[in-house]
């Protein structure tokens, strides 16, 4: 893993592709055309099947961490709705500033209740200010979610594949322009080999267009982690 206080360093300056008065972490994520998240992984969850807050570091292409990503969610609530839970997710730079923050609120997961209880997520930047989130679209096969914004204008679709919970194998889930319907980017949930295994830990890579305005760049981030909690997280104690 890269040094986080040298990526720290390459991020005060502002490229051309950024924006002023922006934290240097959310800067540095406007260059970028590719974001990879790494779980956590907590030998001692393992060990003992005690569910703890999620933890993840997103990194460049290089896997050069520049931000962190830490779960916020009462003891009980994580041991009896395991995967279902309802999360604050904090996104902080490598020198713990805020930037994002994600809620999902409890939605029930149970199929018969699914077209019912839809998952959703609130994205704010900074913490308190609503840019957008993301809700999933009720289909009977393929995952499909729908990305708005602050005003609940469709931004993009995230369109998953038939065999979305297939083991061995990387799961892509295509990123959609809403208004012109081409692909701009993907979200891969990436096979993680003996690390998902025996430590129920994810990797994803988000790819976008390096132009695409910062904002959209953190939705889209946000929606990777409900994507993780419902498809491919599970409880530990069971």
């Amino acid at each position: 893993m890269a040094d986080p206080a040298h990526v720290q360093m390459q991020m005060q300056g502002v490229g051309p592709s950024q924006v002023q008065g922006l934290p240097p972490a959310l800067n540095f994520l406007a260059g970028l055309s590719e974001v990879n998240i790494h779980q956590h992984l907590d030998i001692l969850e393992v060990a003992i099947g005690w569910e703890k807050n999620n933890k993840y570091r997103l990194c460049n292409s290089q896997d050069q961490q520049f931000m962190y990503a830490k779960e916020d969610t009462d003891c009980c609530v994580r041991q009896m709705c395991g995967p279902a839970r309802p999360f604050t997710m904090n996104i902080t730079d490598n020198n713990e500033q805020p930037l994002i923050q994600l809620y999902r609120p409890f939605r029930c997961q149970a199929s018969l209740c699914m077209c019912c209880y839809l998952q959703e997520m609130d994205i704010m930047s900074p913490p308190g200010l609503s840019v957008g989130g993301v809700k999933q679209l009720w289909t009977p096969w393929k995952p499909k979610f729908e990305v708005h914004d602050a005003q609940n204008t469709p931004l993009f679709h995230i369109l998953g594949e038939c065999c979305f919970c297939c083991p061995c194998t990387d799961i892509t889930f295509q990123v959609v322009d809403a208004q012109k319907g081409h692909e701009i980017g993907q979200i891969i949930k990436h096979w993680g080999g003996c690390r998902e295994i025996c430590g129920a830990v994810n990797d994803f890579k988000v790819t976008f267009p390096a132009d695409l305005d910062v904002m959209k760049k953190t939705l889209l981030l946000g929606s990777t982690f409900l994507i993780d909690f419902n498809y491919f997280e599970r409880n530990k104690n069971q």
